[in-house]
C-alpha cells in the first residue's frame, strides 16, 4: 500500500501502515474496542499531555472497530502537523477480548538551532540573480537562534542578529499553551531594523530603489521599530484564533520625498501620507486559521483557510487602513500518488486612497503568480486563483555517512512533478504607468518539487506569462 505523501517523507511509515491496516482488519469481529492504555515513546522533551492533545481518543474511550485504523492514522497526522517530530509511528496490541493498548513512537526534531544566517534581501532568488546581478551587497548575514519546544509545551523562542544589506535585532517568544486546558496562549516581541536601501516607488511594475545602484548602498538610510504582543486561542486541533496589537515607528530619508515629487508624471505615489519622512502608528489585527490537511507544510489532501482583519493607524493622523485578507486551499487526492491543489487568495484595502506603504499586493511574500516573479503589482483590491496538478515521481533515501543516529543516518527525499496555471488581477484607482494593473493576469507552466525532512520544499518551476516571457524560477517558500 503506497504511503500518503508528506512534506517530510517517511522511511518506515509505508511498511508500518500496511501492518497496522492488517492488524485493525483482524479486529473487525467486535463492534468497538476500549483503549486500555495510551502511551508515548521517544518524546524526551515534549510533554505527554501535549501529544495527547492532538490524539482524537483517550485512555478509557471506546472506539468503533471500523474507525480504529482511521483514528490511529488521524492521530499520526495531527502529531506530524505540530511540526515537532520527524516521524510518528502508531502501534496497536490486543490486551483481551474487548480492549487494546496504543503506543505512539515519535522521533523528535532538533529543537535548538544556533546557526549562521544567510538570506537574500530581494523578493525571490531570480530577482537577485538576474535583476541585481547576484550582488553580494544585497545579502543579509548574521546569527539566527531558534529554540523550538523550549519547555516541551510547543513554545518558541527566536533571537536574530542580522547584518549586511540590513541590520536587524529581533527577540520573539510564543507560548500557545499557557493554561491548564491547553487552549490559551500569548506571544510578543520586538524588532529593530535599519536598511541600506529603500524600495520607494513602482515604475512599470518594477520596484525603484534609493540609492539606485548597489555600489551606493554603504550607509543605513531607513529605520524601523516594531513592538507587539498578542493572545492566541486554539479550542481544538484544527482551529486557531490570534489577536495582536502593535506599535510601529518607520523613518525614511528626506531625499525620497523629493524623488517621488519629481516623478509625478510617472505616477509615483507618496510613500507616507502628506510626504512625511516618518510615521508612528498602531495596529490591531485578528487572524483565524483552519487546517484540515494531511500535512501543513505540503498539503496533499484536505482543506486549509487563513483569514485576517487588520486596522492600521488606530486614529493616528496620516495612517488609516482597514484591510481584509484571506487565503483558502482545497487539495484533492486523485489517487495515492496524484493530487490536485486549488488555491485562492484575495485582499481588500479601505479606504481606496492609500500611500504606497499600504499598497503592496501581488508580488510580495506568497501573494504572487508563478511566471510574474520579476514584477510587483500594487493595489487596493487583488485576487489570485491557482491550480496545480502534482504527481509523485520518485522516492529515495540518502545516507548521511557522518551521523550514526537512527534519527538522521538516512535522509528521505520525494520528487514531485507538476503542471500549473494561475489567474489574477489587481485594482489600483490611480493613474500610473503600470502595465499589469486593472487587467486580467494569467500564467502557466511546469515544474518539480523536492521534499525532505524539516518541511523542506524546494520548487523548481518553468513558467510562461501573458507578456510572452518565460523562465526557470526557484522558490523555497511554503505555498500555504
Amino acid at each position: 500500500m503506497p504511503a500518503i505523501l508528506q512534506a517530510q517523507p517517511s522511511i518506515v511509515w509505508s511498511r508500518t501502515k500496511q501492518e497496522l491496516s492488517e492488524k485493525t482488519s483482524r479486529l473487525q469481529h467486535r463492534k468497538e474496542w476500549k483503549i486500555e492504555s495510551l502511551k508515548y515513546e521517544g518524546n524526551r522533551v515534549t510533554r505527554d499531555y501535549i501529544l495527547q492533545r492532538e490524539i482524537p481518543f483517550g485512555k478509557g474511550d471506546w472506539v468503533p472497530a471500523v474507525h480504529l485504523f482511521d483514528a490511529l492514522q488521524r492521530g499520526r497526522t495531527n502529531l506530524i502537523n505540530t511540526q515537532l517530530f520527524l516521524e510518528v509511528l502508531p502501534s496497536l496490541e490486543q490486551v483481551n477480548d474487548s480492549s487494546v493498548q496504543v503506543l505512539f513512537t515519535v522521533k523528535e526534531r532538533w529543537y535548538v538551532f544556533p546557526i549562521p544566517y544567510f538570506k537574500l534581501a530581494d523578493r525571490n532568488p531570480n530577482q537577485w540573480l538576474f535583476e541585481q546581478s547576484a550582488s553580494l551587497e544585497r545579502v543579509n548575514y548574521g546569527l539566527k537562534f531558534n529554540w523550538e519546544n523550549v519547555s516541551g509545551r510547543r513554545d518558541k523562542l527566536q533571537f536574530n542578529y542580522i547584518n549586511g544589506y540590513s541590520r536587524q535585532f529581533l527577540l520573539y517568544y510564543e507560548q500557545p499553551y499557557a493554561d491548564p486546558k491547553l487552549q490559551h496562549g500569548f506571544l510578543g516581541g520586538i524588532v529593530y531594523s535599519r536598511n541600506r536601501q529603500l524600495a520607494f516607488a513602482t515604475d512599470a511594475n518594477k520596484q525603484v530603489f534609493f540609492p539606485a545602484g548597489n555600489n551606493g548602498i554603504d550607509g543605513l538610510i531607513t529605520t524601523s521599530f516594531r513592538m507587539e504582543g498578542g493572545y492566541s486561542y486554539r479550542p481544538g486541533v484544527k482551529e486557531r484564533h490570534t489577536f495582536k496589537i502593535v506599535y510601529a515607528h518607520e523613518r525614511i530619508p528626506d531625499t525620497v520625498t523629493h524623488l517621488i515629487r519629481n516623478n509625478a508624471q510617472k505616477g509615483f505615489l507618496p510613500y507616507f501620507t502628506g510626504e512625511k519622512t516618518q510615521q508612528r502608528f498602531g495596529e490591531l489585527s485578528y487572524q483565524y486559521q483552519y487546517f484540515d490537511v494531511n500535512n501543513i507544510a505540503y498539503p496533499w489532501k484536505g482543506f486549509a483557510f487563513s483569514g485576517q482583519f487588520l486596522q492600521r493607524g488606530l486614529g493616528v493622523a496620516g495612517m488609516n487602513l482597514w484591510q481584509f485578507k484571506g487565503k483558502a486551499g482545497r487539495y484533492l487526492e486523485l489517487d495515492k500518488k496524484t493530487s490536485l491543489g486549488l488555491l485562492g487568495m484575495g485582499v481588500l484595502k479601505l479606504p481606496f486612497r492609500q500611500p504606497l506603504y499600504n499598497l503592496q499586493a501581488v508580488g510580495y511574500g506568497d501573494f504572487f503568480l508563478r511566471g510574474l516573479e520579476y514584477y510587483v503589482v500594487d493595489g487596493v483590491l487583488a485576487g489570485i486563483a491557482k491550480a496545480t496538478l502534482r504527481r509523485e515521481l520518485l522516492t529515495f533515501n540518502v545516507p548521511t555517512l557522518i551521523l550514526k543516529s537512527e534519527k538522521y543516518k538516512k535522509i528521505p527525499f520525494k520528487i514531485i512533478g507538476k503542471l500549473y496555471g494561475d489567474v489574477g488581477g489587481v485594482h489600483l484607482p490611480y493613474l500610473t504607468n503600470s502595465i499589469l494593473n486593472n487587467r486580467l493576469l494569467y500564467t502557466w507552466g511546469m515544474g518539480v518539487d523536492v521534499l525532505s525532512y524539516y518541511d523542506f520544499a524546494a520548487r523548481f518551476e518553468y513558467s510562461f506569462n501573458q507578456l510572452g516571457e518565460k523562465g526557470l524560477f526557484l522558490h523555497l517558500r511554503r505555498e500555504f
